[in-house]
């Protein structure tokens, strides 16, 4: 497996990894993540010469924040997303920056695939910090999950 900074061709295999993940990504999701691969820093997993994950970032006041990750369906479970997380851990670390900061639905909404997310953020160092109420009609309350970076 190797990961790399996305290319033209790789953004479009993530975004279609991304269209197939129906149960984490919705429409609006999806319309945002085509703006995020556009204007952020995009990483994909490439195994046996294919997109099978990808994870898009930024930074902000010395954090990293990661905007949105999936894993192709049939290669789920197997290691991917641990390896794209640590090497954000990496680029963390090499820019001196104090800890990866990601949004998701929270704790208390117990939509099953989210209950997936959560569990593998928590297991891989994340902590809760705070609850963030919805600022938009039709947006779902958000929280903030954190791994300080040493």
């Amino acid at each position: 497996m190797q990961l790399r900074k996305a290319t033209e061709q790789d953004k479009k295999e993530a975004m279609k990894i991304a269209q197939n993940l129906k149960e984490w990504f919705n429409v609006e999701g999806i319309k945002n993540m085509k703006t995020d691969f556009k204007l952020n820093n995009l990483v994909v997993a490439i195994d046996k010469g294919k997109v099978s994950g990808f994870l898009c970032y930024t930074t902000n006041c010395g954090k990293m924040q990661l905007i949105w990750m999936g894993v192709k369906r049939d290669t789920q479970r197997k290691g991917i997303g641990e390896k794209l997380l640590r090497w954000l851990e990496k680029e963390a670390k090499k820019y001196k920056l104090h800890s990866i900061e990601i949004e998701t639905l929270p704790d208390e909404d117990d939509y099953e695939p989210y209950k997936k997310t959560r569990a593998f953020y928590y297991k891989n160092g994340f902590k809760r910090i705070f609850y963030k109420k919805a600022r938009v009609k039709g947006w779902d309350d958000q929280i903030v999950l954190e791994k300080i970076i040493k």
